[in-house]
């Protein structure tokens, strides 16, 4: 028991670094993802093919690469930005094809609505369609920030003292491996738990207005 509770002590300080990362590329991955995703959608030239690019190149490498290449370029001080930054950037593209789908499923009559009374496209996106793509979109959101969270063990590789790093430490100080592992499983089992029930909760919500 005595060996459970240290461990649980030191895996705690772990959490520390997560509540840094996980809230600040969660808010900054979800503003560039609507950027980028309006982007995507209204087809500006030369700008999608920059769009494009972006997202397939996200899409198309491991987060552990790409924390690895931008760690070892040298271009942040700090683990903590880069794993912020990196973490941001890539799920941002995820989320930018999220909202994009969210806003091509919108009936073009609310688009053809909105410009036939002199809407601005910045207004149009803003008051008529990005309030009705938000219902329709929350739980991918929801499910892609799950996935994010799952990914924050990755930032151990770059020296950010979060729980797996601490689980490895810890584990040279008591030898049970399994004990510590079952205790990191939990702490992001019921973090994704509670978003995953969230989602469901805000899902049936969204329904049942639109049935009303």
């Amino acid at each position: 028991m005595a060996d459970i509770i240290t461990i649980v002590k030191f895996l705690s300080t772990g959490v520390i670094a997560l509540i840094e990362v996980i809230p600040a590329s969660v808010a900054i991955s979800l503003v560039l993802g609507i950027i980028i995703g309006i982007l995507g959608y209204l087809q500006i030239p030369i700008i999608r093919y920059i769009v494009s690019a972006y997202i397939i190149a996200m899409r198309g490498l491991p987060p552990l690469t790409l924390l690895l290449l931008v760690f070892f370029s040298g271009s942040f001080v700090s683990p903590i930005v880069t794993a912020i930054v990196v973490l941001s950037v890539y799920h941002g593209a995820y989320i930018a094809e999220i909202v994009r789908a969210g806003i091509s499923a919108i009936p073009k009559g609310q688009h053809e609505g909105a410009d036939s009374i002199g809407l601005s496209v910045i207004a149009k996106m803003v008051h008529v369609i990005m309030p009705q793509v938000w219902l329709s979109i929350i739980p991918s959101l929801v499910g892609q920030y799950i996935i994010l969270i799952k990914d924050t063990t990755l930032i151990s590789a770059i020296g950010v003292m979060e729980l797996l790093n601490n689980a490895r430490q810890i584990m040279q100080v008591v030898y049970r491996p399994i004990t510590v592992y079952v205790i990191v499983a939990v702490f992001f089992f019921v973090i994704c738990f509670f978003l995953e029930n969230l989602s469901k909760h805000l899902e049936r919500r969204i329904k049942a207005k639109t049935i009303l």
